[in-house]
């Protein structure tokens, strides 16, 4: 099995599923369902759970386990790879080492909100307390509340850090930041331009205009591969902040 700390403490899996205020027209996605126990809860309340799980062996578990739960189905993937099946909430114990990279996944995802347990160090990259380019992801598309911190003893095997229960829920934020972010597996002078093309330029005034905003070493990076800093030279060269 890879390396995962499974939710043991039902108090806070009763408090997970209510900060995620399901109902029954509630269809959930569940990313690293583990051995189950956050899911009996989803698949109590919610229409329809959908579980991404890339460990095989747990995979193999879930399907055993829950086998005669019509409501319940199960993809063998990575949740960064896979295309997510339509639902409106996501509620997960997030895998730790893919918390960032999931987020600008959800950047592009429609949906009412997502709860997740993520490492409570994560949550000031989130909130700026550790300047991060996580901050602005945040401030573009996300209103965030940060909720009651999860303790070691809520997991099997003990992880070495403390825990928390955030709330995302889409917002309307910086519109720049937002079309710039949601290319972010492109480079950053494709999406640039495809900006200004947008915004009424030709193909050959955007070009131009993306040569001249900002240094080549920033252009021929991907945006998910920015720096922080490199992404507000992109913001003072176009929107000036």
């Amino acid at each position: 099995m890879l390396d995962q700390h499974f939710m043991i403490d039902r108090n806070i899996l009763v408090r997970i599923v209510g900060i995620a205020e399901l109902n029954k027209d509630d269809v959930v996605l569940e990313i690293g369902g583990g051995k189950g126990a956050l899911t009996e809860y989803l698949a109590k309340i919610s229409k329809h759970v959908y579980v991404i799980e890339k460990d095989k062996a747990l995979f193999d578990f879930l399907e055993g386990r829950f086998a005669n739960f019509n409501h319940i189905s199960f993809c063998l993937g990575n949740a960064l790879e896979v295309d997510f099946p339509k639902y409106n909430k996501c509620v997960s114990n997030l895998p730790y080492t893919l918390c960032e990279a999931l987020l600008w996944k959800f950047s592009r995802e429609d949906f009412e909100s997502l709860v997740f347990v993520v490492p409570k160090k994560f949550t000031g990259r989130l909130t700026g307390i550790v300047e991060s380019r996580l901050k602005l992801l945040i401030d573009a598309f996300y209103e965030l509340d940060i909720f009651d911190d999860v303790p070691p003893e809520a997991f099997d095997p003990q992880p070495k850090i403390m825990s928390s229960i955030i709330r995302l829920k889409p917002k309307k934020g910086n519109l720049f930041l937002r079309e710039f972010f949601m290319q972010y597996d492109k480079k950053t002078k494709n999406a640039l331009r495809e900006i200004l093309m947008k915004s009424g330029m030709t193909k050959k005034e955007a070009i131009k205009q993306v040569s001249i905003s900002i240094p080549l070493r920033i252009q021929e990076k991907n945006i998910v591969n920015l720096s922080l800093e490199e992404i507000k030279e992109v913001v003072r060269g176009f929107i000036g902040e």
